[in-house]
């Protein structure tokens, strides 16, 4: 898959928006599908993310937060049916407000893997656009 990115701006400075992307009480009200999220350990470099969205029976993942750069930047890591994908947030100061950018790379290990990436790749895009967009109208009620 090749990487997809979406983009959103937002009114509030970088240091008000990086805490929704990774802390458990945050995520569940912007992410769509989601059935749990956990962070084991505290939230930084290392640490795991656990979480099972209610897609094809319940996929349940664990990311590992590769990188934490509060408020510039955080990538995570997960590996799921042969496929291996890194999903990176990068925020950029805009006048008083940020522009949230989330990439997502995908990268098939295997015959299922690049059968799989296909099919579900423009549902995921879908997924991603649609969750940033609802950030957003979370942050601007708040």
């Amino acid at each position: 898959m090749p990487s997809f990115s979406h983009s959103v701006e937002l009114t509030q400075p970088p240091e008000a928006v990086f805490p929704w992307l990774l802390e458990e009480d945050k995520v569940p009200q912007w992410t769509s599908d989601l059935q749990s999220y956990s962070v084991e350990g505290p939230l930084a470099q290392g640490a795991t993310v656990r979480q099972t969205l209610e897609v094809a029976g319940g996929i349940k993942l664990n990311m590992e937060i590769v990188a934490y750069d509060p408020p510039r930047a955080a990538e995570t890591r997960f590996e799921t049916n042969g496929v291996k994908v890194v999903s990176e947030y990068s925020l950029t100061p805009n006048g008083g407000g940020t522009t949230l950018t989330q990439t997502l790379e995908a990268k098939a290990g295997g015959l299922t893997g690049r059968m799989l990436i296909p099919v579900v790749q423009g549902r995921l895009e879908k997924k991603l656009t649609a969750d940033l967009e609802r950030l957003r109208e979370v942050l601007s009620g708040s």
